[in-house]
């Protein structure tokens, strides 16, 4: 019993520590999560099997990118924040661009699932789309004047 109080405190003691760094540890999870789900649509859209040593990966990338972001978050809260401080207003700057960069790489990721599940190219889409409203904004034009 007294042993399960100082493990209760122990653990409740590590999660107060690590408070500050919360939404961007769950901000990068999130990310893996809607990587993983991508991953298991295009999978199934193109007959592919499912591999647990594919499940086992998602496993290892989410401890990795979260022991990144902590391990970052130790660097920038007891040695760079200061330094940062003095050129940027933003609390653990450091910490914020690595998650950044590991979840535009998920967001990479999310795209590509997308894109080879269903046979298409976003940027194209995205290009016709821009090129399509400025016709359209062009036919407007003519028609107000």
């Amino acid at each position: 019993m007294y042993i399960m109080k100082i493990l209760q405190s122990f653990l409740l003691s590590i999660a107060t520590f690590f408070l500050p760094v919360q939404g961007i540890l769950i901000a990068v999870g999130v990310a893996i999560m809607a990587d993983t789900i991508t991953g298991i649509y295009k999978a199934k859209k193109l007959n592919q099997p499912l591999v647990s040593k594919r499940f086992r990966q998602v496993a290892n990338k989410m401890m990795v990118y979260e022991a990144a972001v902590i391990l970052f978050w130790l660097m920038d809260h007891y040695l760079l924040s200061e330094f940062f401080k003095i050129w940027f207003s933003v609390d653990y700057f450091f910490t914020k661009v690595v998650a950044l960069v590991l979840i535009f790489t998920e967001i990479v990721s999310i795209k590509e699932n997308i894109e080879e599940a269903h046979s298409f190219r976003l940027i194209k889409m995205i290009r016709a789309l821009l090129k399509s409203s400025k016709e359209i904004t062009k036919d407007v034009n003519q028609i107000i004047e």
